[in-house]
């Protein structure tokens, strides 16, 4: 049998053999979060027309996104392609306006349409790329998401830091590891907010930060 390398998409076919494991679609401390980076969508874009999601997962904040801006296209890309059946088994009632990709973003990158997108939500994931790929990629890969904005485009991220030892993400979701990625994303899109919060799960208090950033070039 093939051994599995953490983080790659067998990793996350095997993660998702079983329905929900992070609990997104049932749990109100994610659906807490989800709507923490919701508020601030609609807070700088009223009405957008076509949004950005990397990694839905099976589409919990897809629904809530399609939910509230009806008139809004959404580009959902997820590495998992078992996530991606129960994504659009959970979007039914939303397929004529949102458009599945399973695809890693890390290789589907050079065909984000550039200048393209009013908002885009890239949460919970880019740690992963980040201890797979070369500084040199991450900063490509961020860039071209960058460019896949509009001028005046929004990035919302939510992001764990400092998960427990005892979960496997631990060791990609350290502080400083954080903070790298915070001076990357500085440095090609412009910092609105950043918050912190610490809220329980299943028993347990974790810590998340939610960025906004703002493409002004």
């Amino acid at each position: 049998m093939k051994a599995i390398t953490r983080w790659s998409v067998e990793y996350f076919e095997e993660k998702f053999t079983a329905p929900d494991p992070w609990k997104y679609l049932t749990s109100n401390y994610e659906r807490t979060k989800y709507q923490r980076q919701l508020d601030i969508i609609a807070d700088r874009v009223a009405n957008p027309q076509n949004i950005l999601e990397i990694g839905p997962a099976e589409g919990a904040h897809t629904i809530l996104m399609a939910q509230l801006f009806p008139g809004a296209k959404i580009t959902a890309i997820e590495i998992s392609s078992r996530a991606l059946k129960r994504a659009h088994d959970n979007l039914l009632q939303f397929e004529d306006r949102i458009e599945l990709v399973n695809a890693d973003i890390a290789e589907y990158k050079t065909k984000l349409k550039e200048n393209c997108y009013d908002v885009s939500v890239w949460s919970e994931s880019i740690y992963y790329l980040g201890a797979r790929l070369p500084l040199t990629e991450i900063c490509d890969l961020v860039e071209k998401v960058k460019n896949s904005l509009k001028l005046g485009g929004l990035l919302v991220m939510a992001n764990t830091v400092n998960l427990p030892a005892s979960i496997p993400e631990f060791a990609v979701t350290k502080r400083p590891l954080l903070e790298c990625y915070y001076s990357i994303l500085s440095s090609l899109v412009f910092p609105l907010s950043s918050s912190v919060y610490f809220e329980e799960k299943l028993g347990t208090t974790y810590e998340y930060q939610i960025w906004a950033f703002l493409r002004q070039k």
